[in-house]
């Protein structure tokens, strides 16, 4: 069976994580990736731009994708590798959480690439 290189856009408009104390999150809408090689890797594929220091958390069907403090700079585009076995073919979960500083962070364009058997 062929391995092909696909992916899915989980949402193109933005999202901001405000200042605020405790933990603030965003639950995107579930997704599938129905011919997902579940046994290799993928890549989180995103943009943010912070606002003062802010920590971002990143987790995808229950498993932690990335911890990573970020503060006033330019806006960037990041990618995370995703271990195997956490994407699913369907009903996945993305939620992006901050956990501190007394920043904000607006995240957009998230795309997961990931191999597909075809």
């Amino acid at each position: 069976m062929p391995t092909v290189a696909d992916y899915t856009v989980v949402q193109d408009t933005a999202v901001t994580l405000p200042k605020s104390d405790g933990d603030i999150d965003h639950t995107y809408p579930a997704f599938s990736t129905p011919a997902v090689n579940a046994g290799q890797r993928s890549i989180l594929s995103f943009r943010v731009d912070p606002s003062g220091t802010a920590t971002m958390e990143v987790t995808l069907n229950g498993s932690s994708v990335l911890t990573q403090t970020f503060d006033t700079a330019p806006q960037r585009s990041w990618h995370e590798v995703v271990e195997s076995n956490v994407l699913q073919t369907a009903g996945n979960t993305l939620i992006i959480r901050k956990t501190g500083g007394g920043g904000s962070f607006t995240v957009s364009d998230i795309v997961l690439l990931f191999q597909a058997d075809i």
